[in-house]
């Protein structure tokens, strides 16, 4: 770390081995999709361009959802997520295929077309200028059917970014800025470029982001061209408080994670919090701080590689060396202000 800056990379717990934007519509019609009877039939179907990270080519339906190409597998962990009532559901996005209008989208829409398909929950649609972080989780970004090919090419993308030693790798994000009043994108380049040195200092960026503009120019790849001064300023309560609630959901994540008994390998974490106008939210948190709610949601996104597993094989390590050393990230910062 530049000389300086205090230091907020306490030893990370030792490795064991996205989303949404602007919508523009598509030139067909051809998915004219709806998941309830009361959304409307008629309008065109709108694809996402600006995902912060995955493969694209997701639809979202005039009420709202979201279509996207999946596998059996996710299809089958979100049912038995469900059907189980684990605890791990309260962190995944809402899947409509086994509600009965799913029924309607497949009879009129998608029969015929090569799936499977999955309808699922728009985890931005309750915000108005999104920030998204998509943090992909695991030390080992392979499953069980990988072949040799498959598991050797994720197990180099591992050992050449931060995932093999920290089980966290930023895949991208997006911020708004407010003075250009505009979404920008911060893509792949940036995340694989990370250190286990400066991964912290990205990770802190992004959060740090509600309060204060710390993402000054608008087109770079590298955190060591980033200003970080802000690592050294006290954080104000408003941002500690920020801190704390994510790792409350962190936290309660990890042990949702543990008591589900789950394998789940190339998932994401992805958190989105609100552009706010900070001096009326300051003022809001002041008048009732009990009550206040910070804007933000935490979920985790992506199973197409996720499993249940028997109780006596288990934590998932390499889910959980992710989840800890995010943990640690967020309490090493607090505690190096005494704010923990």
């Amino acid at each position: 770390m530049t000389s300086g800056y205090r230091d907020i990379n306490i030893q990370l717990q030792e490795g064991v081995g996205a989303v949404y934007g602007k919508i523009s519509q598509l030139g067909s019609n051809f998915f004219k999709m709806i998941t309830d009877p009361t959304a409307s039939l008629n309008g065109n179907v709108k694809t996402f361009d600006g995902q912060v990270a995955g493969h694209g080519g997701i639809l979202q339906l005039p009420n709202g959802s979201l279509i996207k190409g999946t596998n059996n597998v996710e299809l089958n962990f979100y049912k038995i997520v469900k059907d189980y009532n684990l605890p791990l559901k309260k962190f995944m996005p809402e899947c409509y295929n086994f509600d009965p209008s799913f029924q309607k989208i497949q009879e009129q829409y998608l029969e015929g077309k090569q799936g499977p398909f999955i309808n699922m929950q728009n985890l931005l649609l309750p915000y108005h200028n999104p920030n998204v972080i998509d943090i992909k989780l695991g030390t080992r970004l392979y499953d069980d059917m990988a072949d040799e090919a498959k598991k050797q090419k994720m197990i180099s993308l591992a050992n050449n970014t931060t995932s093999a030693a920290t089980g966290i790798q930023i895949s991208a994000l997006q911020v708004f800025d407010k003075p250009e009043q505009k979404i920008k994108k911060i893509g792949k380049t940036y995340g694989k470029m990370l250190t286990v040195e400066n991964l912290p200092h990205a990770l802190l960026r992004f959060f740090y982001n509600i309060t204060e503009p710390v993402y000054k120019n608008s087109i770079y790849s590298n955190e060591e061209e980033l200003d970080k001064s802000f690592l050294n300023r006290e954080p104000s309560d408003y941002t500690v408080g920020f801190f704390k609630n994510i790792l409350a959901q962190i936290y309660e994540l990890r042990d949702a994670a543990y008591n589900s008994h789950v394998r789940i390998y190339g998932s994401s974490l992805c958190i989105i919090y609100e552009t706010i106008e900070v001096a009326r939210e300051v003022e809001r948190r002041c008048q009732n701080p009990q009550a206040y709610v910070y804007p933000f949601t935490l979920h985790l996104i992506d199973f197409a590689h996720s499993s249940l597993v028997d109780p006596s094989l288990g934590e998932d390590q390499s889910l959980m060396t992710g989840l800890n050393n995010l943990i640690v990230i967020f309490e090493n910062y607090l505690k190096t202000f005494n704010k923990l």
